[in-house]
This record gives C-alpha cells, structure tokens and sequence, in this order.
C-alpha cells in the first residue's frame, strides 16, 4: 500500500522531509517559487519561515494542483522550470498582494529625537525610552506569536516617525526584560506596486542622493541596505532584497529602528555595593569583556569598588558567601548573580578551522538556561576549572572541542 508523503488537512499541509513529517499553515502563505535544487524541483514557499517541499514525494502531483487552485500559481513557469530541470533555477509562480501600508506626509516634522507619535485618541508622543511594559499599561500595543512561539507586539494605531506614517509598526519582545526601553522597531513597508519603489521613497526622504554609499551599507543586484543615525541615539535602516540564489523578492522594504541609548543608571547597585563580601576571587590576569549586557540582563551592573581593588584592571570571578551572590567581572561592568540560580558552569571550545577558534565560558542556571558570560581564546578558561568547581561546590563540564567549520 503507498503512503502519502505530502497531503492537505484544511489550512495544514503536512509534507515530508529528511524522514519527518513538516507542516505549513497555508494561511500564512506569502509567496512561492519554483527552485532547482540537485537537480530536484521544488515547491518553494514561505509563511513564517522557509519550507522546501519536493515534488518528488508521493502525492505532490495532487496537493500542488489543490494549492495552485486556492492561490492561483503560475503554473506555466512552474511546470517549465520543473521540466528544463536546469540547478539552481529558482522562478517566483505566486506573491501575496499587500495594499501600501504607509504615507509621507507633505509636512516634515523633524521630532525624532523626542520620540514617535501613536494616532490613538488623542494622539500620543511616545518617547524612544518608553519601556515595554509601560506600551502594554497604556493599551497602544498587543501581543501576538509566530507559528513557532516566538513573541512580538505590534501597536494597535498607526504611528508617526517624523515624516512618515506607517499602519502598524511592531516590535520584538522575545527574551527581553520588561523594564527596558524598547530596543528595536520594524515594519515591512509596501508600495502599492510592490516593488523596490518604497525603498526609493524612504532613502528619498531621509538621505541625500549623492552620499556615499559605502558609508551606510551596499546598494547591489542582490539587495540594498542602507542604516543611518536618525535621531539622537537612535539608528534607522532600510533594506530591501532582490530575487538571488539566497534572497526573495518579497516586494517589501524592512524599516527598522535600534535604540542605542546607553541607560547607565541600570548599572547601579549601592545596596549591594555597601554589604558586599569577597569570601573568594579567581583572577584571570587580562581583560575580558562580559558577552551580556544591561540592557539583555538585570545582572550586570557598575563593577563594585572592592572588586577593583581587589583585582585591579584583571577580569575574573569573586564569591560572597554573605549574601549568596557570585560576580563576573569585565571589563567596565560585571554580571552579579545569585550562587543558588546556578546549576553548573561548562567551558565549550571551540577549534579553528574555516572560522577562528574561541572558548565560551557558561552558566546553566537552574531554570535551564544557558548563559555565555565570557568568550576568550581556546582552552583558555579550561586553567580554571577545578578552582571554580572547588569554590563554587558547583560541577565545571568541559566537553568535546569540535571545530568551527
């Protein structure tokens, strides 16, 4: 009896791959190719990520005529690319049509460094420091989740960046700490060409035509990215991708805004600096900067004043069995965390091959998170190990290096 390897349940396609059943809500579809790969044609479609479905699986003749029928696909250059068979061809046979979803004002106003303006009633001047949690206390933004669980929110009203208006603009909220200014803005802008012409619009309205490109990214065949300072502490960038072996033309251009305010008064930590004690320090006698910062983690704070004279310009570890409290020390900051959070710590090295060796200095916390504290070269931290474990009465795991291919 054969089994079907590709079929249809209602918005759910489930397809075969590499001996595991995929599935794709087809809801979410926003565009499709035909693309040659290993002399193997497949169906080529896109929602929330990537899926690649062969149409050499059993039943594929039959699920790519009901999907061509609910889509409309270019059938022509489907069936022409599959039958010429040439490697790496990749032809687009269907794009969802989005309505323009943005407006440039006739009036420029340039208030970028006071924030955005949300068109609630009445509108709103938000400032770039406004923190996730107060968005969501003063109702202007929702939560939704990707078809894989990941967390944005999006604002409810339109908003205004300067001289521009855009229906929704979202932010990412995965792993981030409530309290901490909003640290990225997007939003995929569409012409109602859907075309390269809102990327034309956007590097019209904010940079001048004759600058040098260079300075800012790459305007290539392949794609055009260009980021720029917009308003005090804040960066913009527009990018917008061709169709290329490793590009889709999704007829969009991504906007997007980086908050790089430094917000050092997250650093501070007096009540702890006046009741700490240094029971026991490793000293790694050279700089390393911490991986995490203030803005990624409540924990990293201002090095503590006994710390440095104790330790100098060196980085490395101290422990205060006081306060049950362990300390990372960097280069400007230190990351401070609870002894009891921590499950145990592990070294992985890493071998240079096609990419440089390094060593990742980690914490698994209890909760079952990995944390990268430090990163130096090879088999640097591994000198360190039964000092740690002893100190910490915690387990140091070392595993296998592999290498960086």
């Amino acid at each position: 009896m054969n089994i079907k390897e590709i079929w249809l349940d209602k918005n759910t396609l489930f397809y075969k791959q590499f001996d595991q059943i995929e599935t794709v809500n087809i809801s979410l579809l926003k565009y499709a190719y035909v693309q040659i790969l290993g002399n193997v044609p497949f169906l080529y479609i896109f929602t929330d990520m990537q899926h690649y479905i062969s149409t050499e699986l059993l039943g594929f003749d039959l699920i790519y005529r009901e999907l061509s029928n609910i889509y409309n696909f270019d059938d022509k250059a489907f069936f022409e690319a599959s039958k010429a068979n040439l490697d790496d061809t990749k032809v687009k046979i269907w794009a969802k049509k989005i309505g323009r979803n943005y407006t440039i004002l006739d009036e420029y106003l340039a208030d970028g460094d006071l924030g955005y303006e949300v068109y609630s009633e009445p509108k709103q001047m938000i400032s770039w420091d406004t923190t996730y949690e107060q968005l969501e206390k003063l109702g202007l933004v929702e939560a939704y989740f990707t078809e894989y669980g990941t967390q944005y929110l999006r604002f409810i009203y339109k908003v205004r960046i300067e001289g521009i208006v855009v229906d929704q603009l979202e932010l990412y909220a995965e792993n981030v700490i409530s309290n901490r200014p909003v640290q990225e803005f997007f939003v995929d802008l569409y012409d109602k060409t859907n075309t390269d012409a809102s990327y034309k619009e956007l590097r019209e309205l904010w940079l001048d035509e004759d600058i040098d490109v260079d300075q800012y990214g790459w305007e290539r065949q392949d794609q055009c990215y260009l980021r720029f300072v917009f308003a005090n502490g804040i960066d913009a960038s527009i990018c917008y991708t061709y169709d290329e072996e490793s590009g889709d033309d999704d007829g969009s251009t991504s906007l997007h805004f980086y908050n790089n305010r430094t917000y050092e008064y997250f650093l501070e930590n007096n009540e702890y600096e006046e009741n700490i004690e240094i029971t026991k320090f490793i000293l790694f006698k050279k700089k390393i900067d911490l991986n995490v910062n203030h803005i990624e983690h409540d924990g990293v704070k201002y090095i503590p004043k006994k710390v440095k004279e104790l330790m100098g310009e060196n980085s490395g570890i101290w422990l205060d069995y006081l306060n049950k409290k362990i300390g990372f020390v960097g280069v400007e900051r230190a990351l401070i965390l609870d002894i009891n959070q921590i499950k145990n710590f592990s070294f992985q090295n890493i071998l240079p091959a096609r990419g440089p060796g390094y060593s990742d200095f980690m914490v698994q916390l209890k909760k079952g998170d990995y944390l990268t504290v430090f990163i130096d070269d090879t088999f640097y931290f591994d000198q360190f190990s039964e000092q740690l474990k002893k100190m910490t009465q915690k387990n140091v795991q070392i595993p296998e290096a592999y290498p960086n291919c």
